[in-house]
């Protein structure tokens, strides 16, 4: 069955699956070593034990642009790198279509369905259901 049918029941075929893309190559050298990251050693030293390496953008427009670029700078300040933290987007057709900039400015993305939020961005079995498959930390 397809992503869709094990989401919402059902049987009948639906172009709206669920599917990932990868925008930029993640850079995942430093998180398969033996050697802490800089994210990893100011979690440590700030009293934490579990890094936020993988976020999900859950959201589309400008709210999910702003949040991306806001985490990408705090990275750039606190690590000197803003591309510690990498970044996966749910992107409908339509923002796939628009060419739109939160999807650009993720590392990877996963289509959703597309249609009014409670198919997408505001329903939260697609949403765990993406972080799961994803193995996002946020």
């Amino acid at each position: 069955p397809n992503a869709r049918n094990a989401l919402f029941g059902g049987s009948a075929p639906s172009t709206h699956e669920l599917s990932m893309s990868t925008v930029a190559e993640p850079d995942t050298s430093a998180s398969t070593s033996s050697t802490p990251t800089a994210l990893e050693d100011y979690v440590k030293g700030r009293g934490g034990n579990l890094p936020i390496k993988k976020v999900l953008i859950a959201n589309n427009g400008m709210a999910a642009t702003k949040s991306i670029l806001s985490m990408r700078q705090w990275a750039y300040m606190e690590l000197g790198d803003e591309r510690a933290i990498q970044f996966v987007a749910m992107a409908t057709a339509e923002d796939l279509k628009a060419n739109a900039e939160f999807v650009r400015l993720a590392d990877t993305f996963v289509e959703v369905p597309a249609g009014k939020n409670l198919n997408n961005y505001a329903n939260v079995d697609v949403i765990t259901k993406v972080a799961k498959e994803q193995g996002v930390d946020a």
